[in-house]
């Protein structure tokens, strides 16, 4: 007999997230910072959060590795414009869990 629970668990896959005060968030230089990874950007998201104040963009990858996206979030929070910019890394500990891990850059 099969569990409900027992399903392989997807990958989910690395994504940068670059956060920017309200107004301030700048696209193309984002991309200008993917440099040749641009071209496996599989997703990418742009949120802007009014009642606190700023602006985030999400870009998922499809394989690109860890060192390199570590390289672009660095990259990234050198701007003077970016708060922050985060790597999120998913890390499937067991079929049961999911994990995220990489600090914020």
């Amino acid at each position: 007999m099969t569990s409900r629970h027992d399903h392989p668990v997807e990958a989910t896959p690395p994504s940068i997230t670059v956060r920017a005060a309200a107004g301030q968030l700048r696209i193309i230089p984002v991309w200008q910072a993917l440099g040749r990874h641009a071209r496996q950007a599989k997703r990418t998201w742009v949120h802007c959060s009014r009642k606190h104040d700023f602006d985030e963009m999400t870009v998922t990858f499809e394989s690109v590795s860890p060192a390199e996206l570590t390289d672009i979030a660095r990259r990234l929070s050198a701007q003077p414009w970016v708060i922050a910019a985060s790597l999120h890394i998913a890390t499937a500990s067991s079929p049961h869990t999911r994990g995220e891990s990489g600090p914020g850059i």
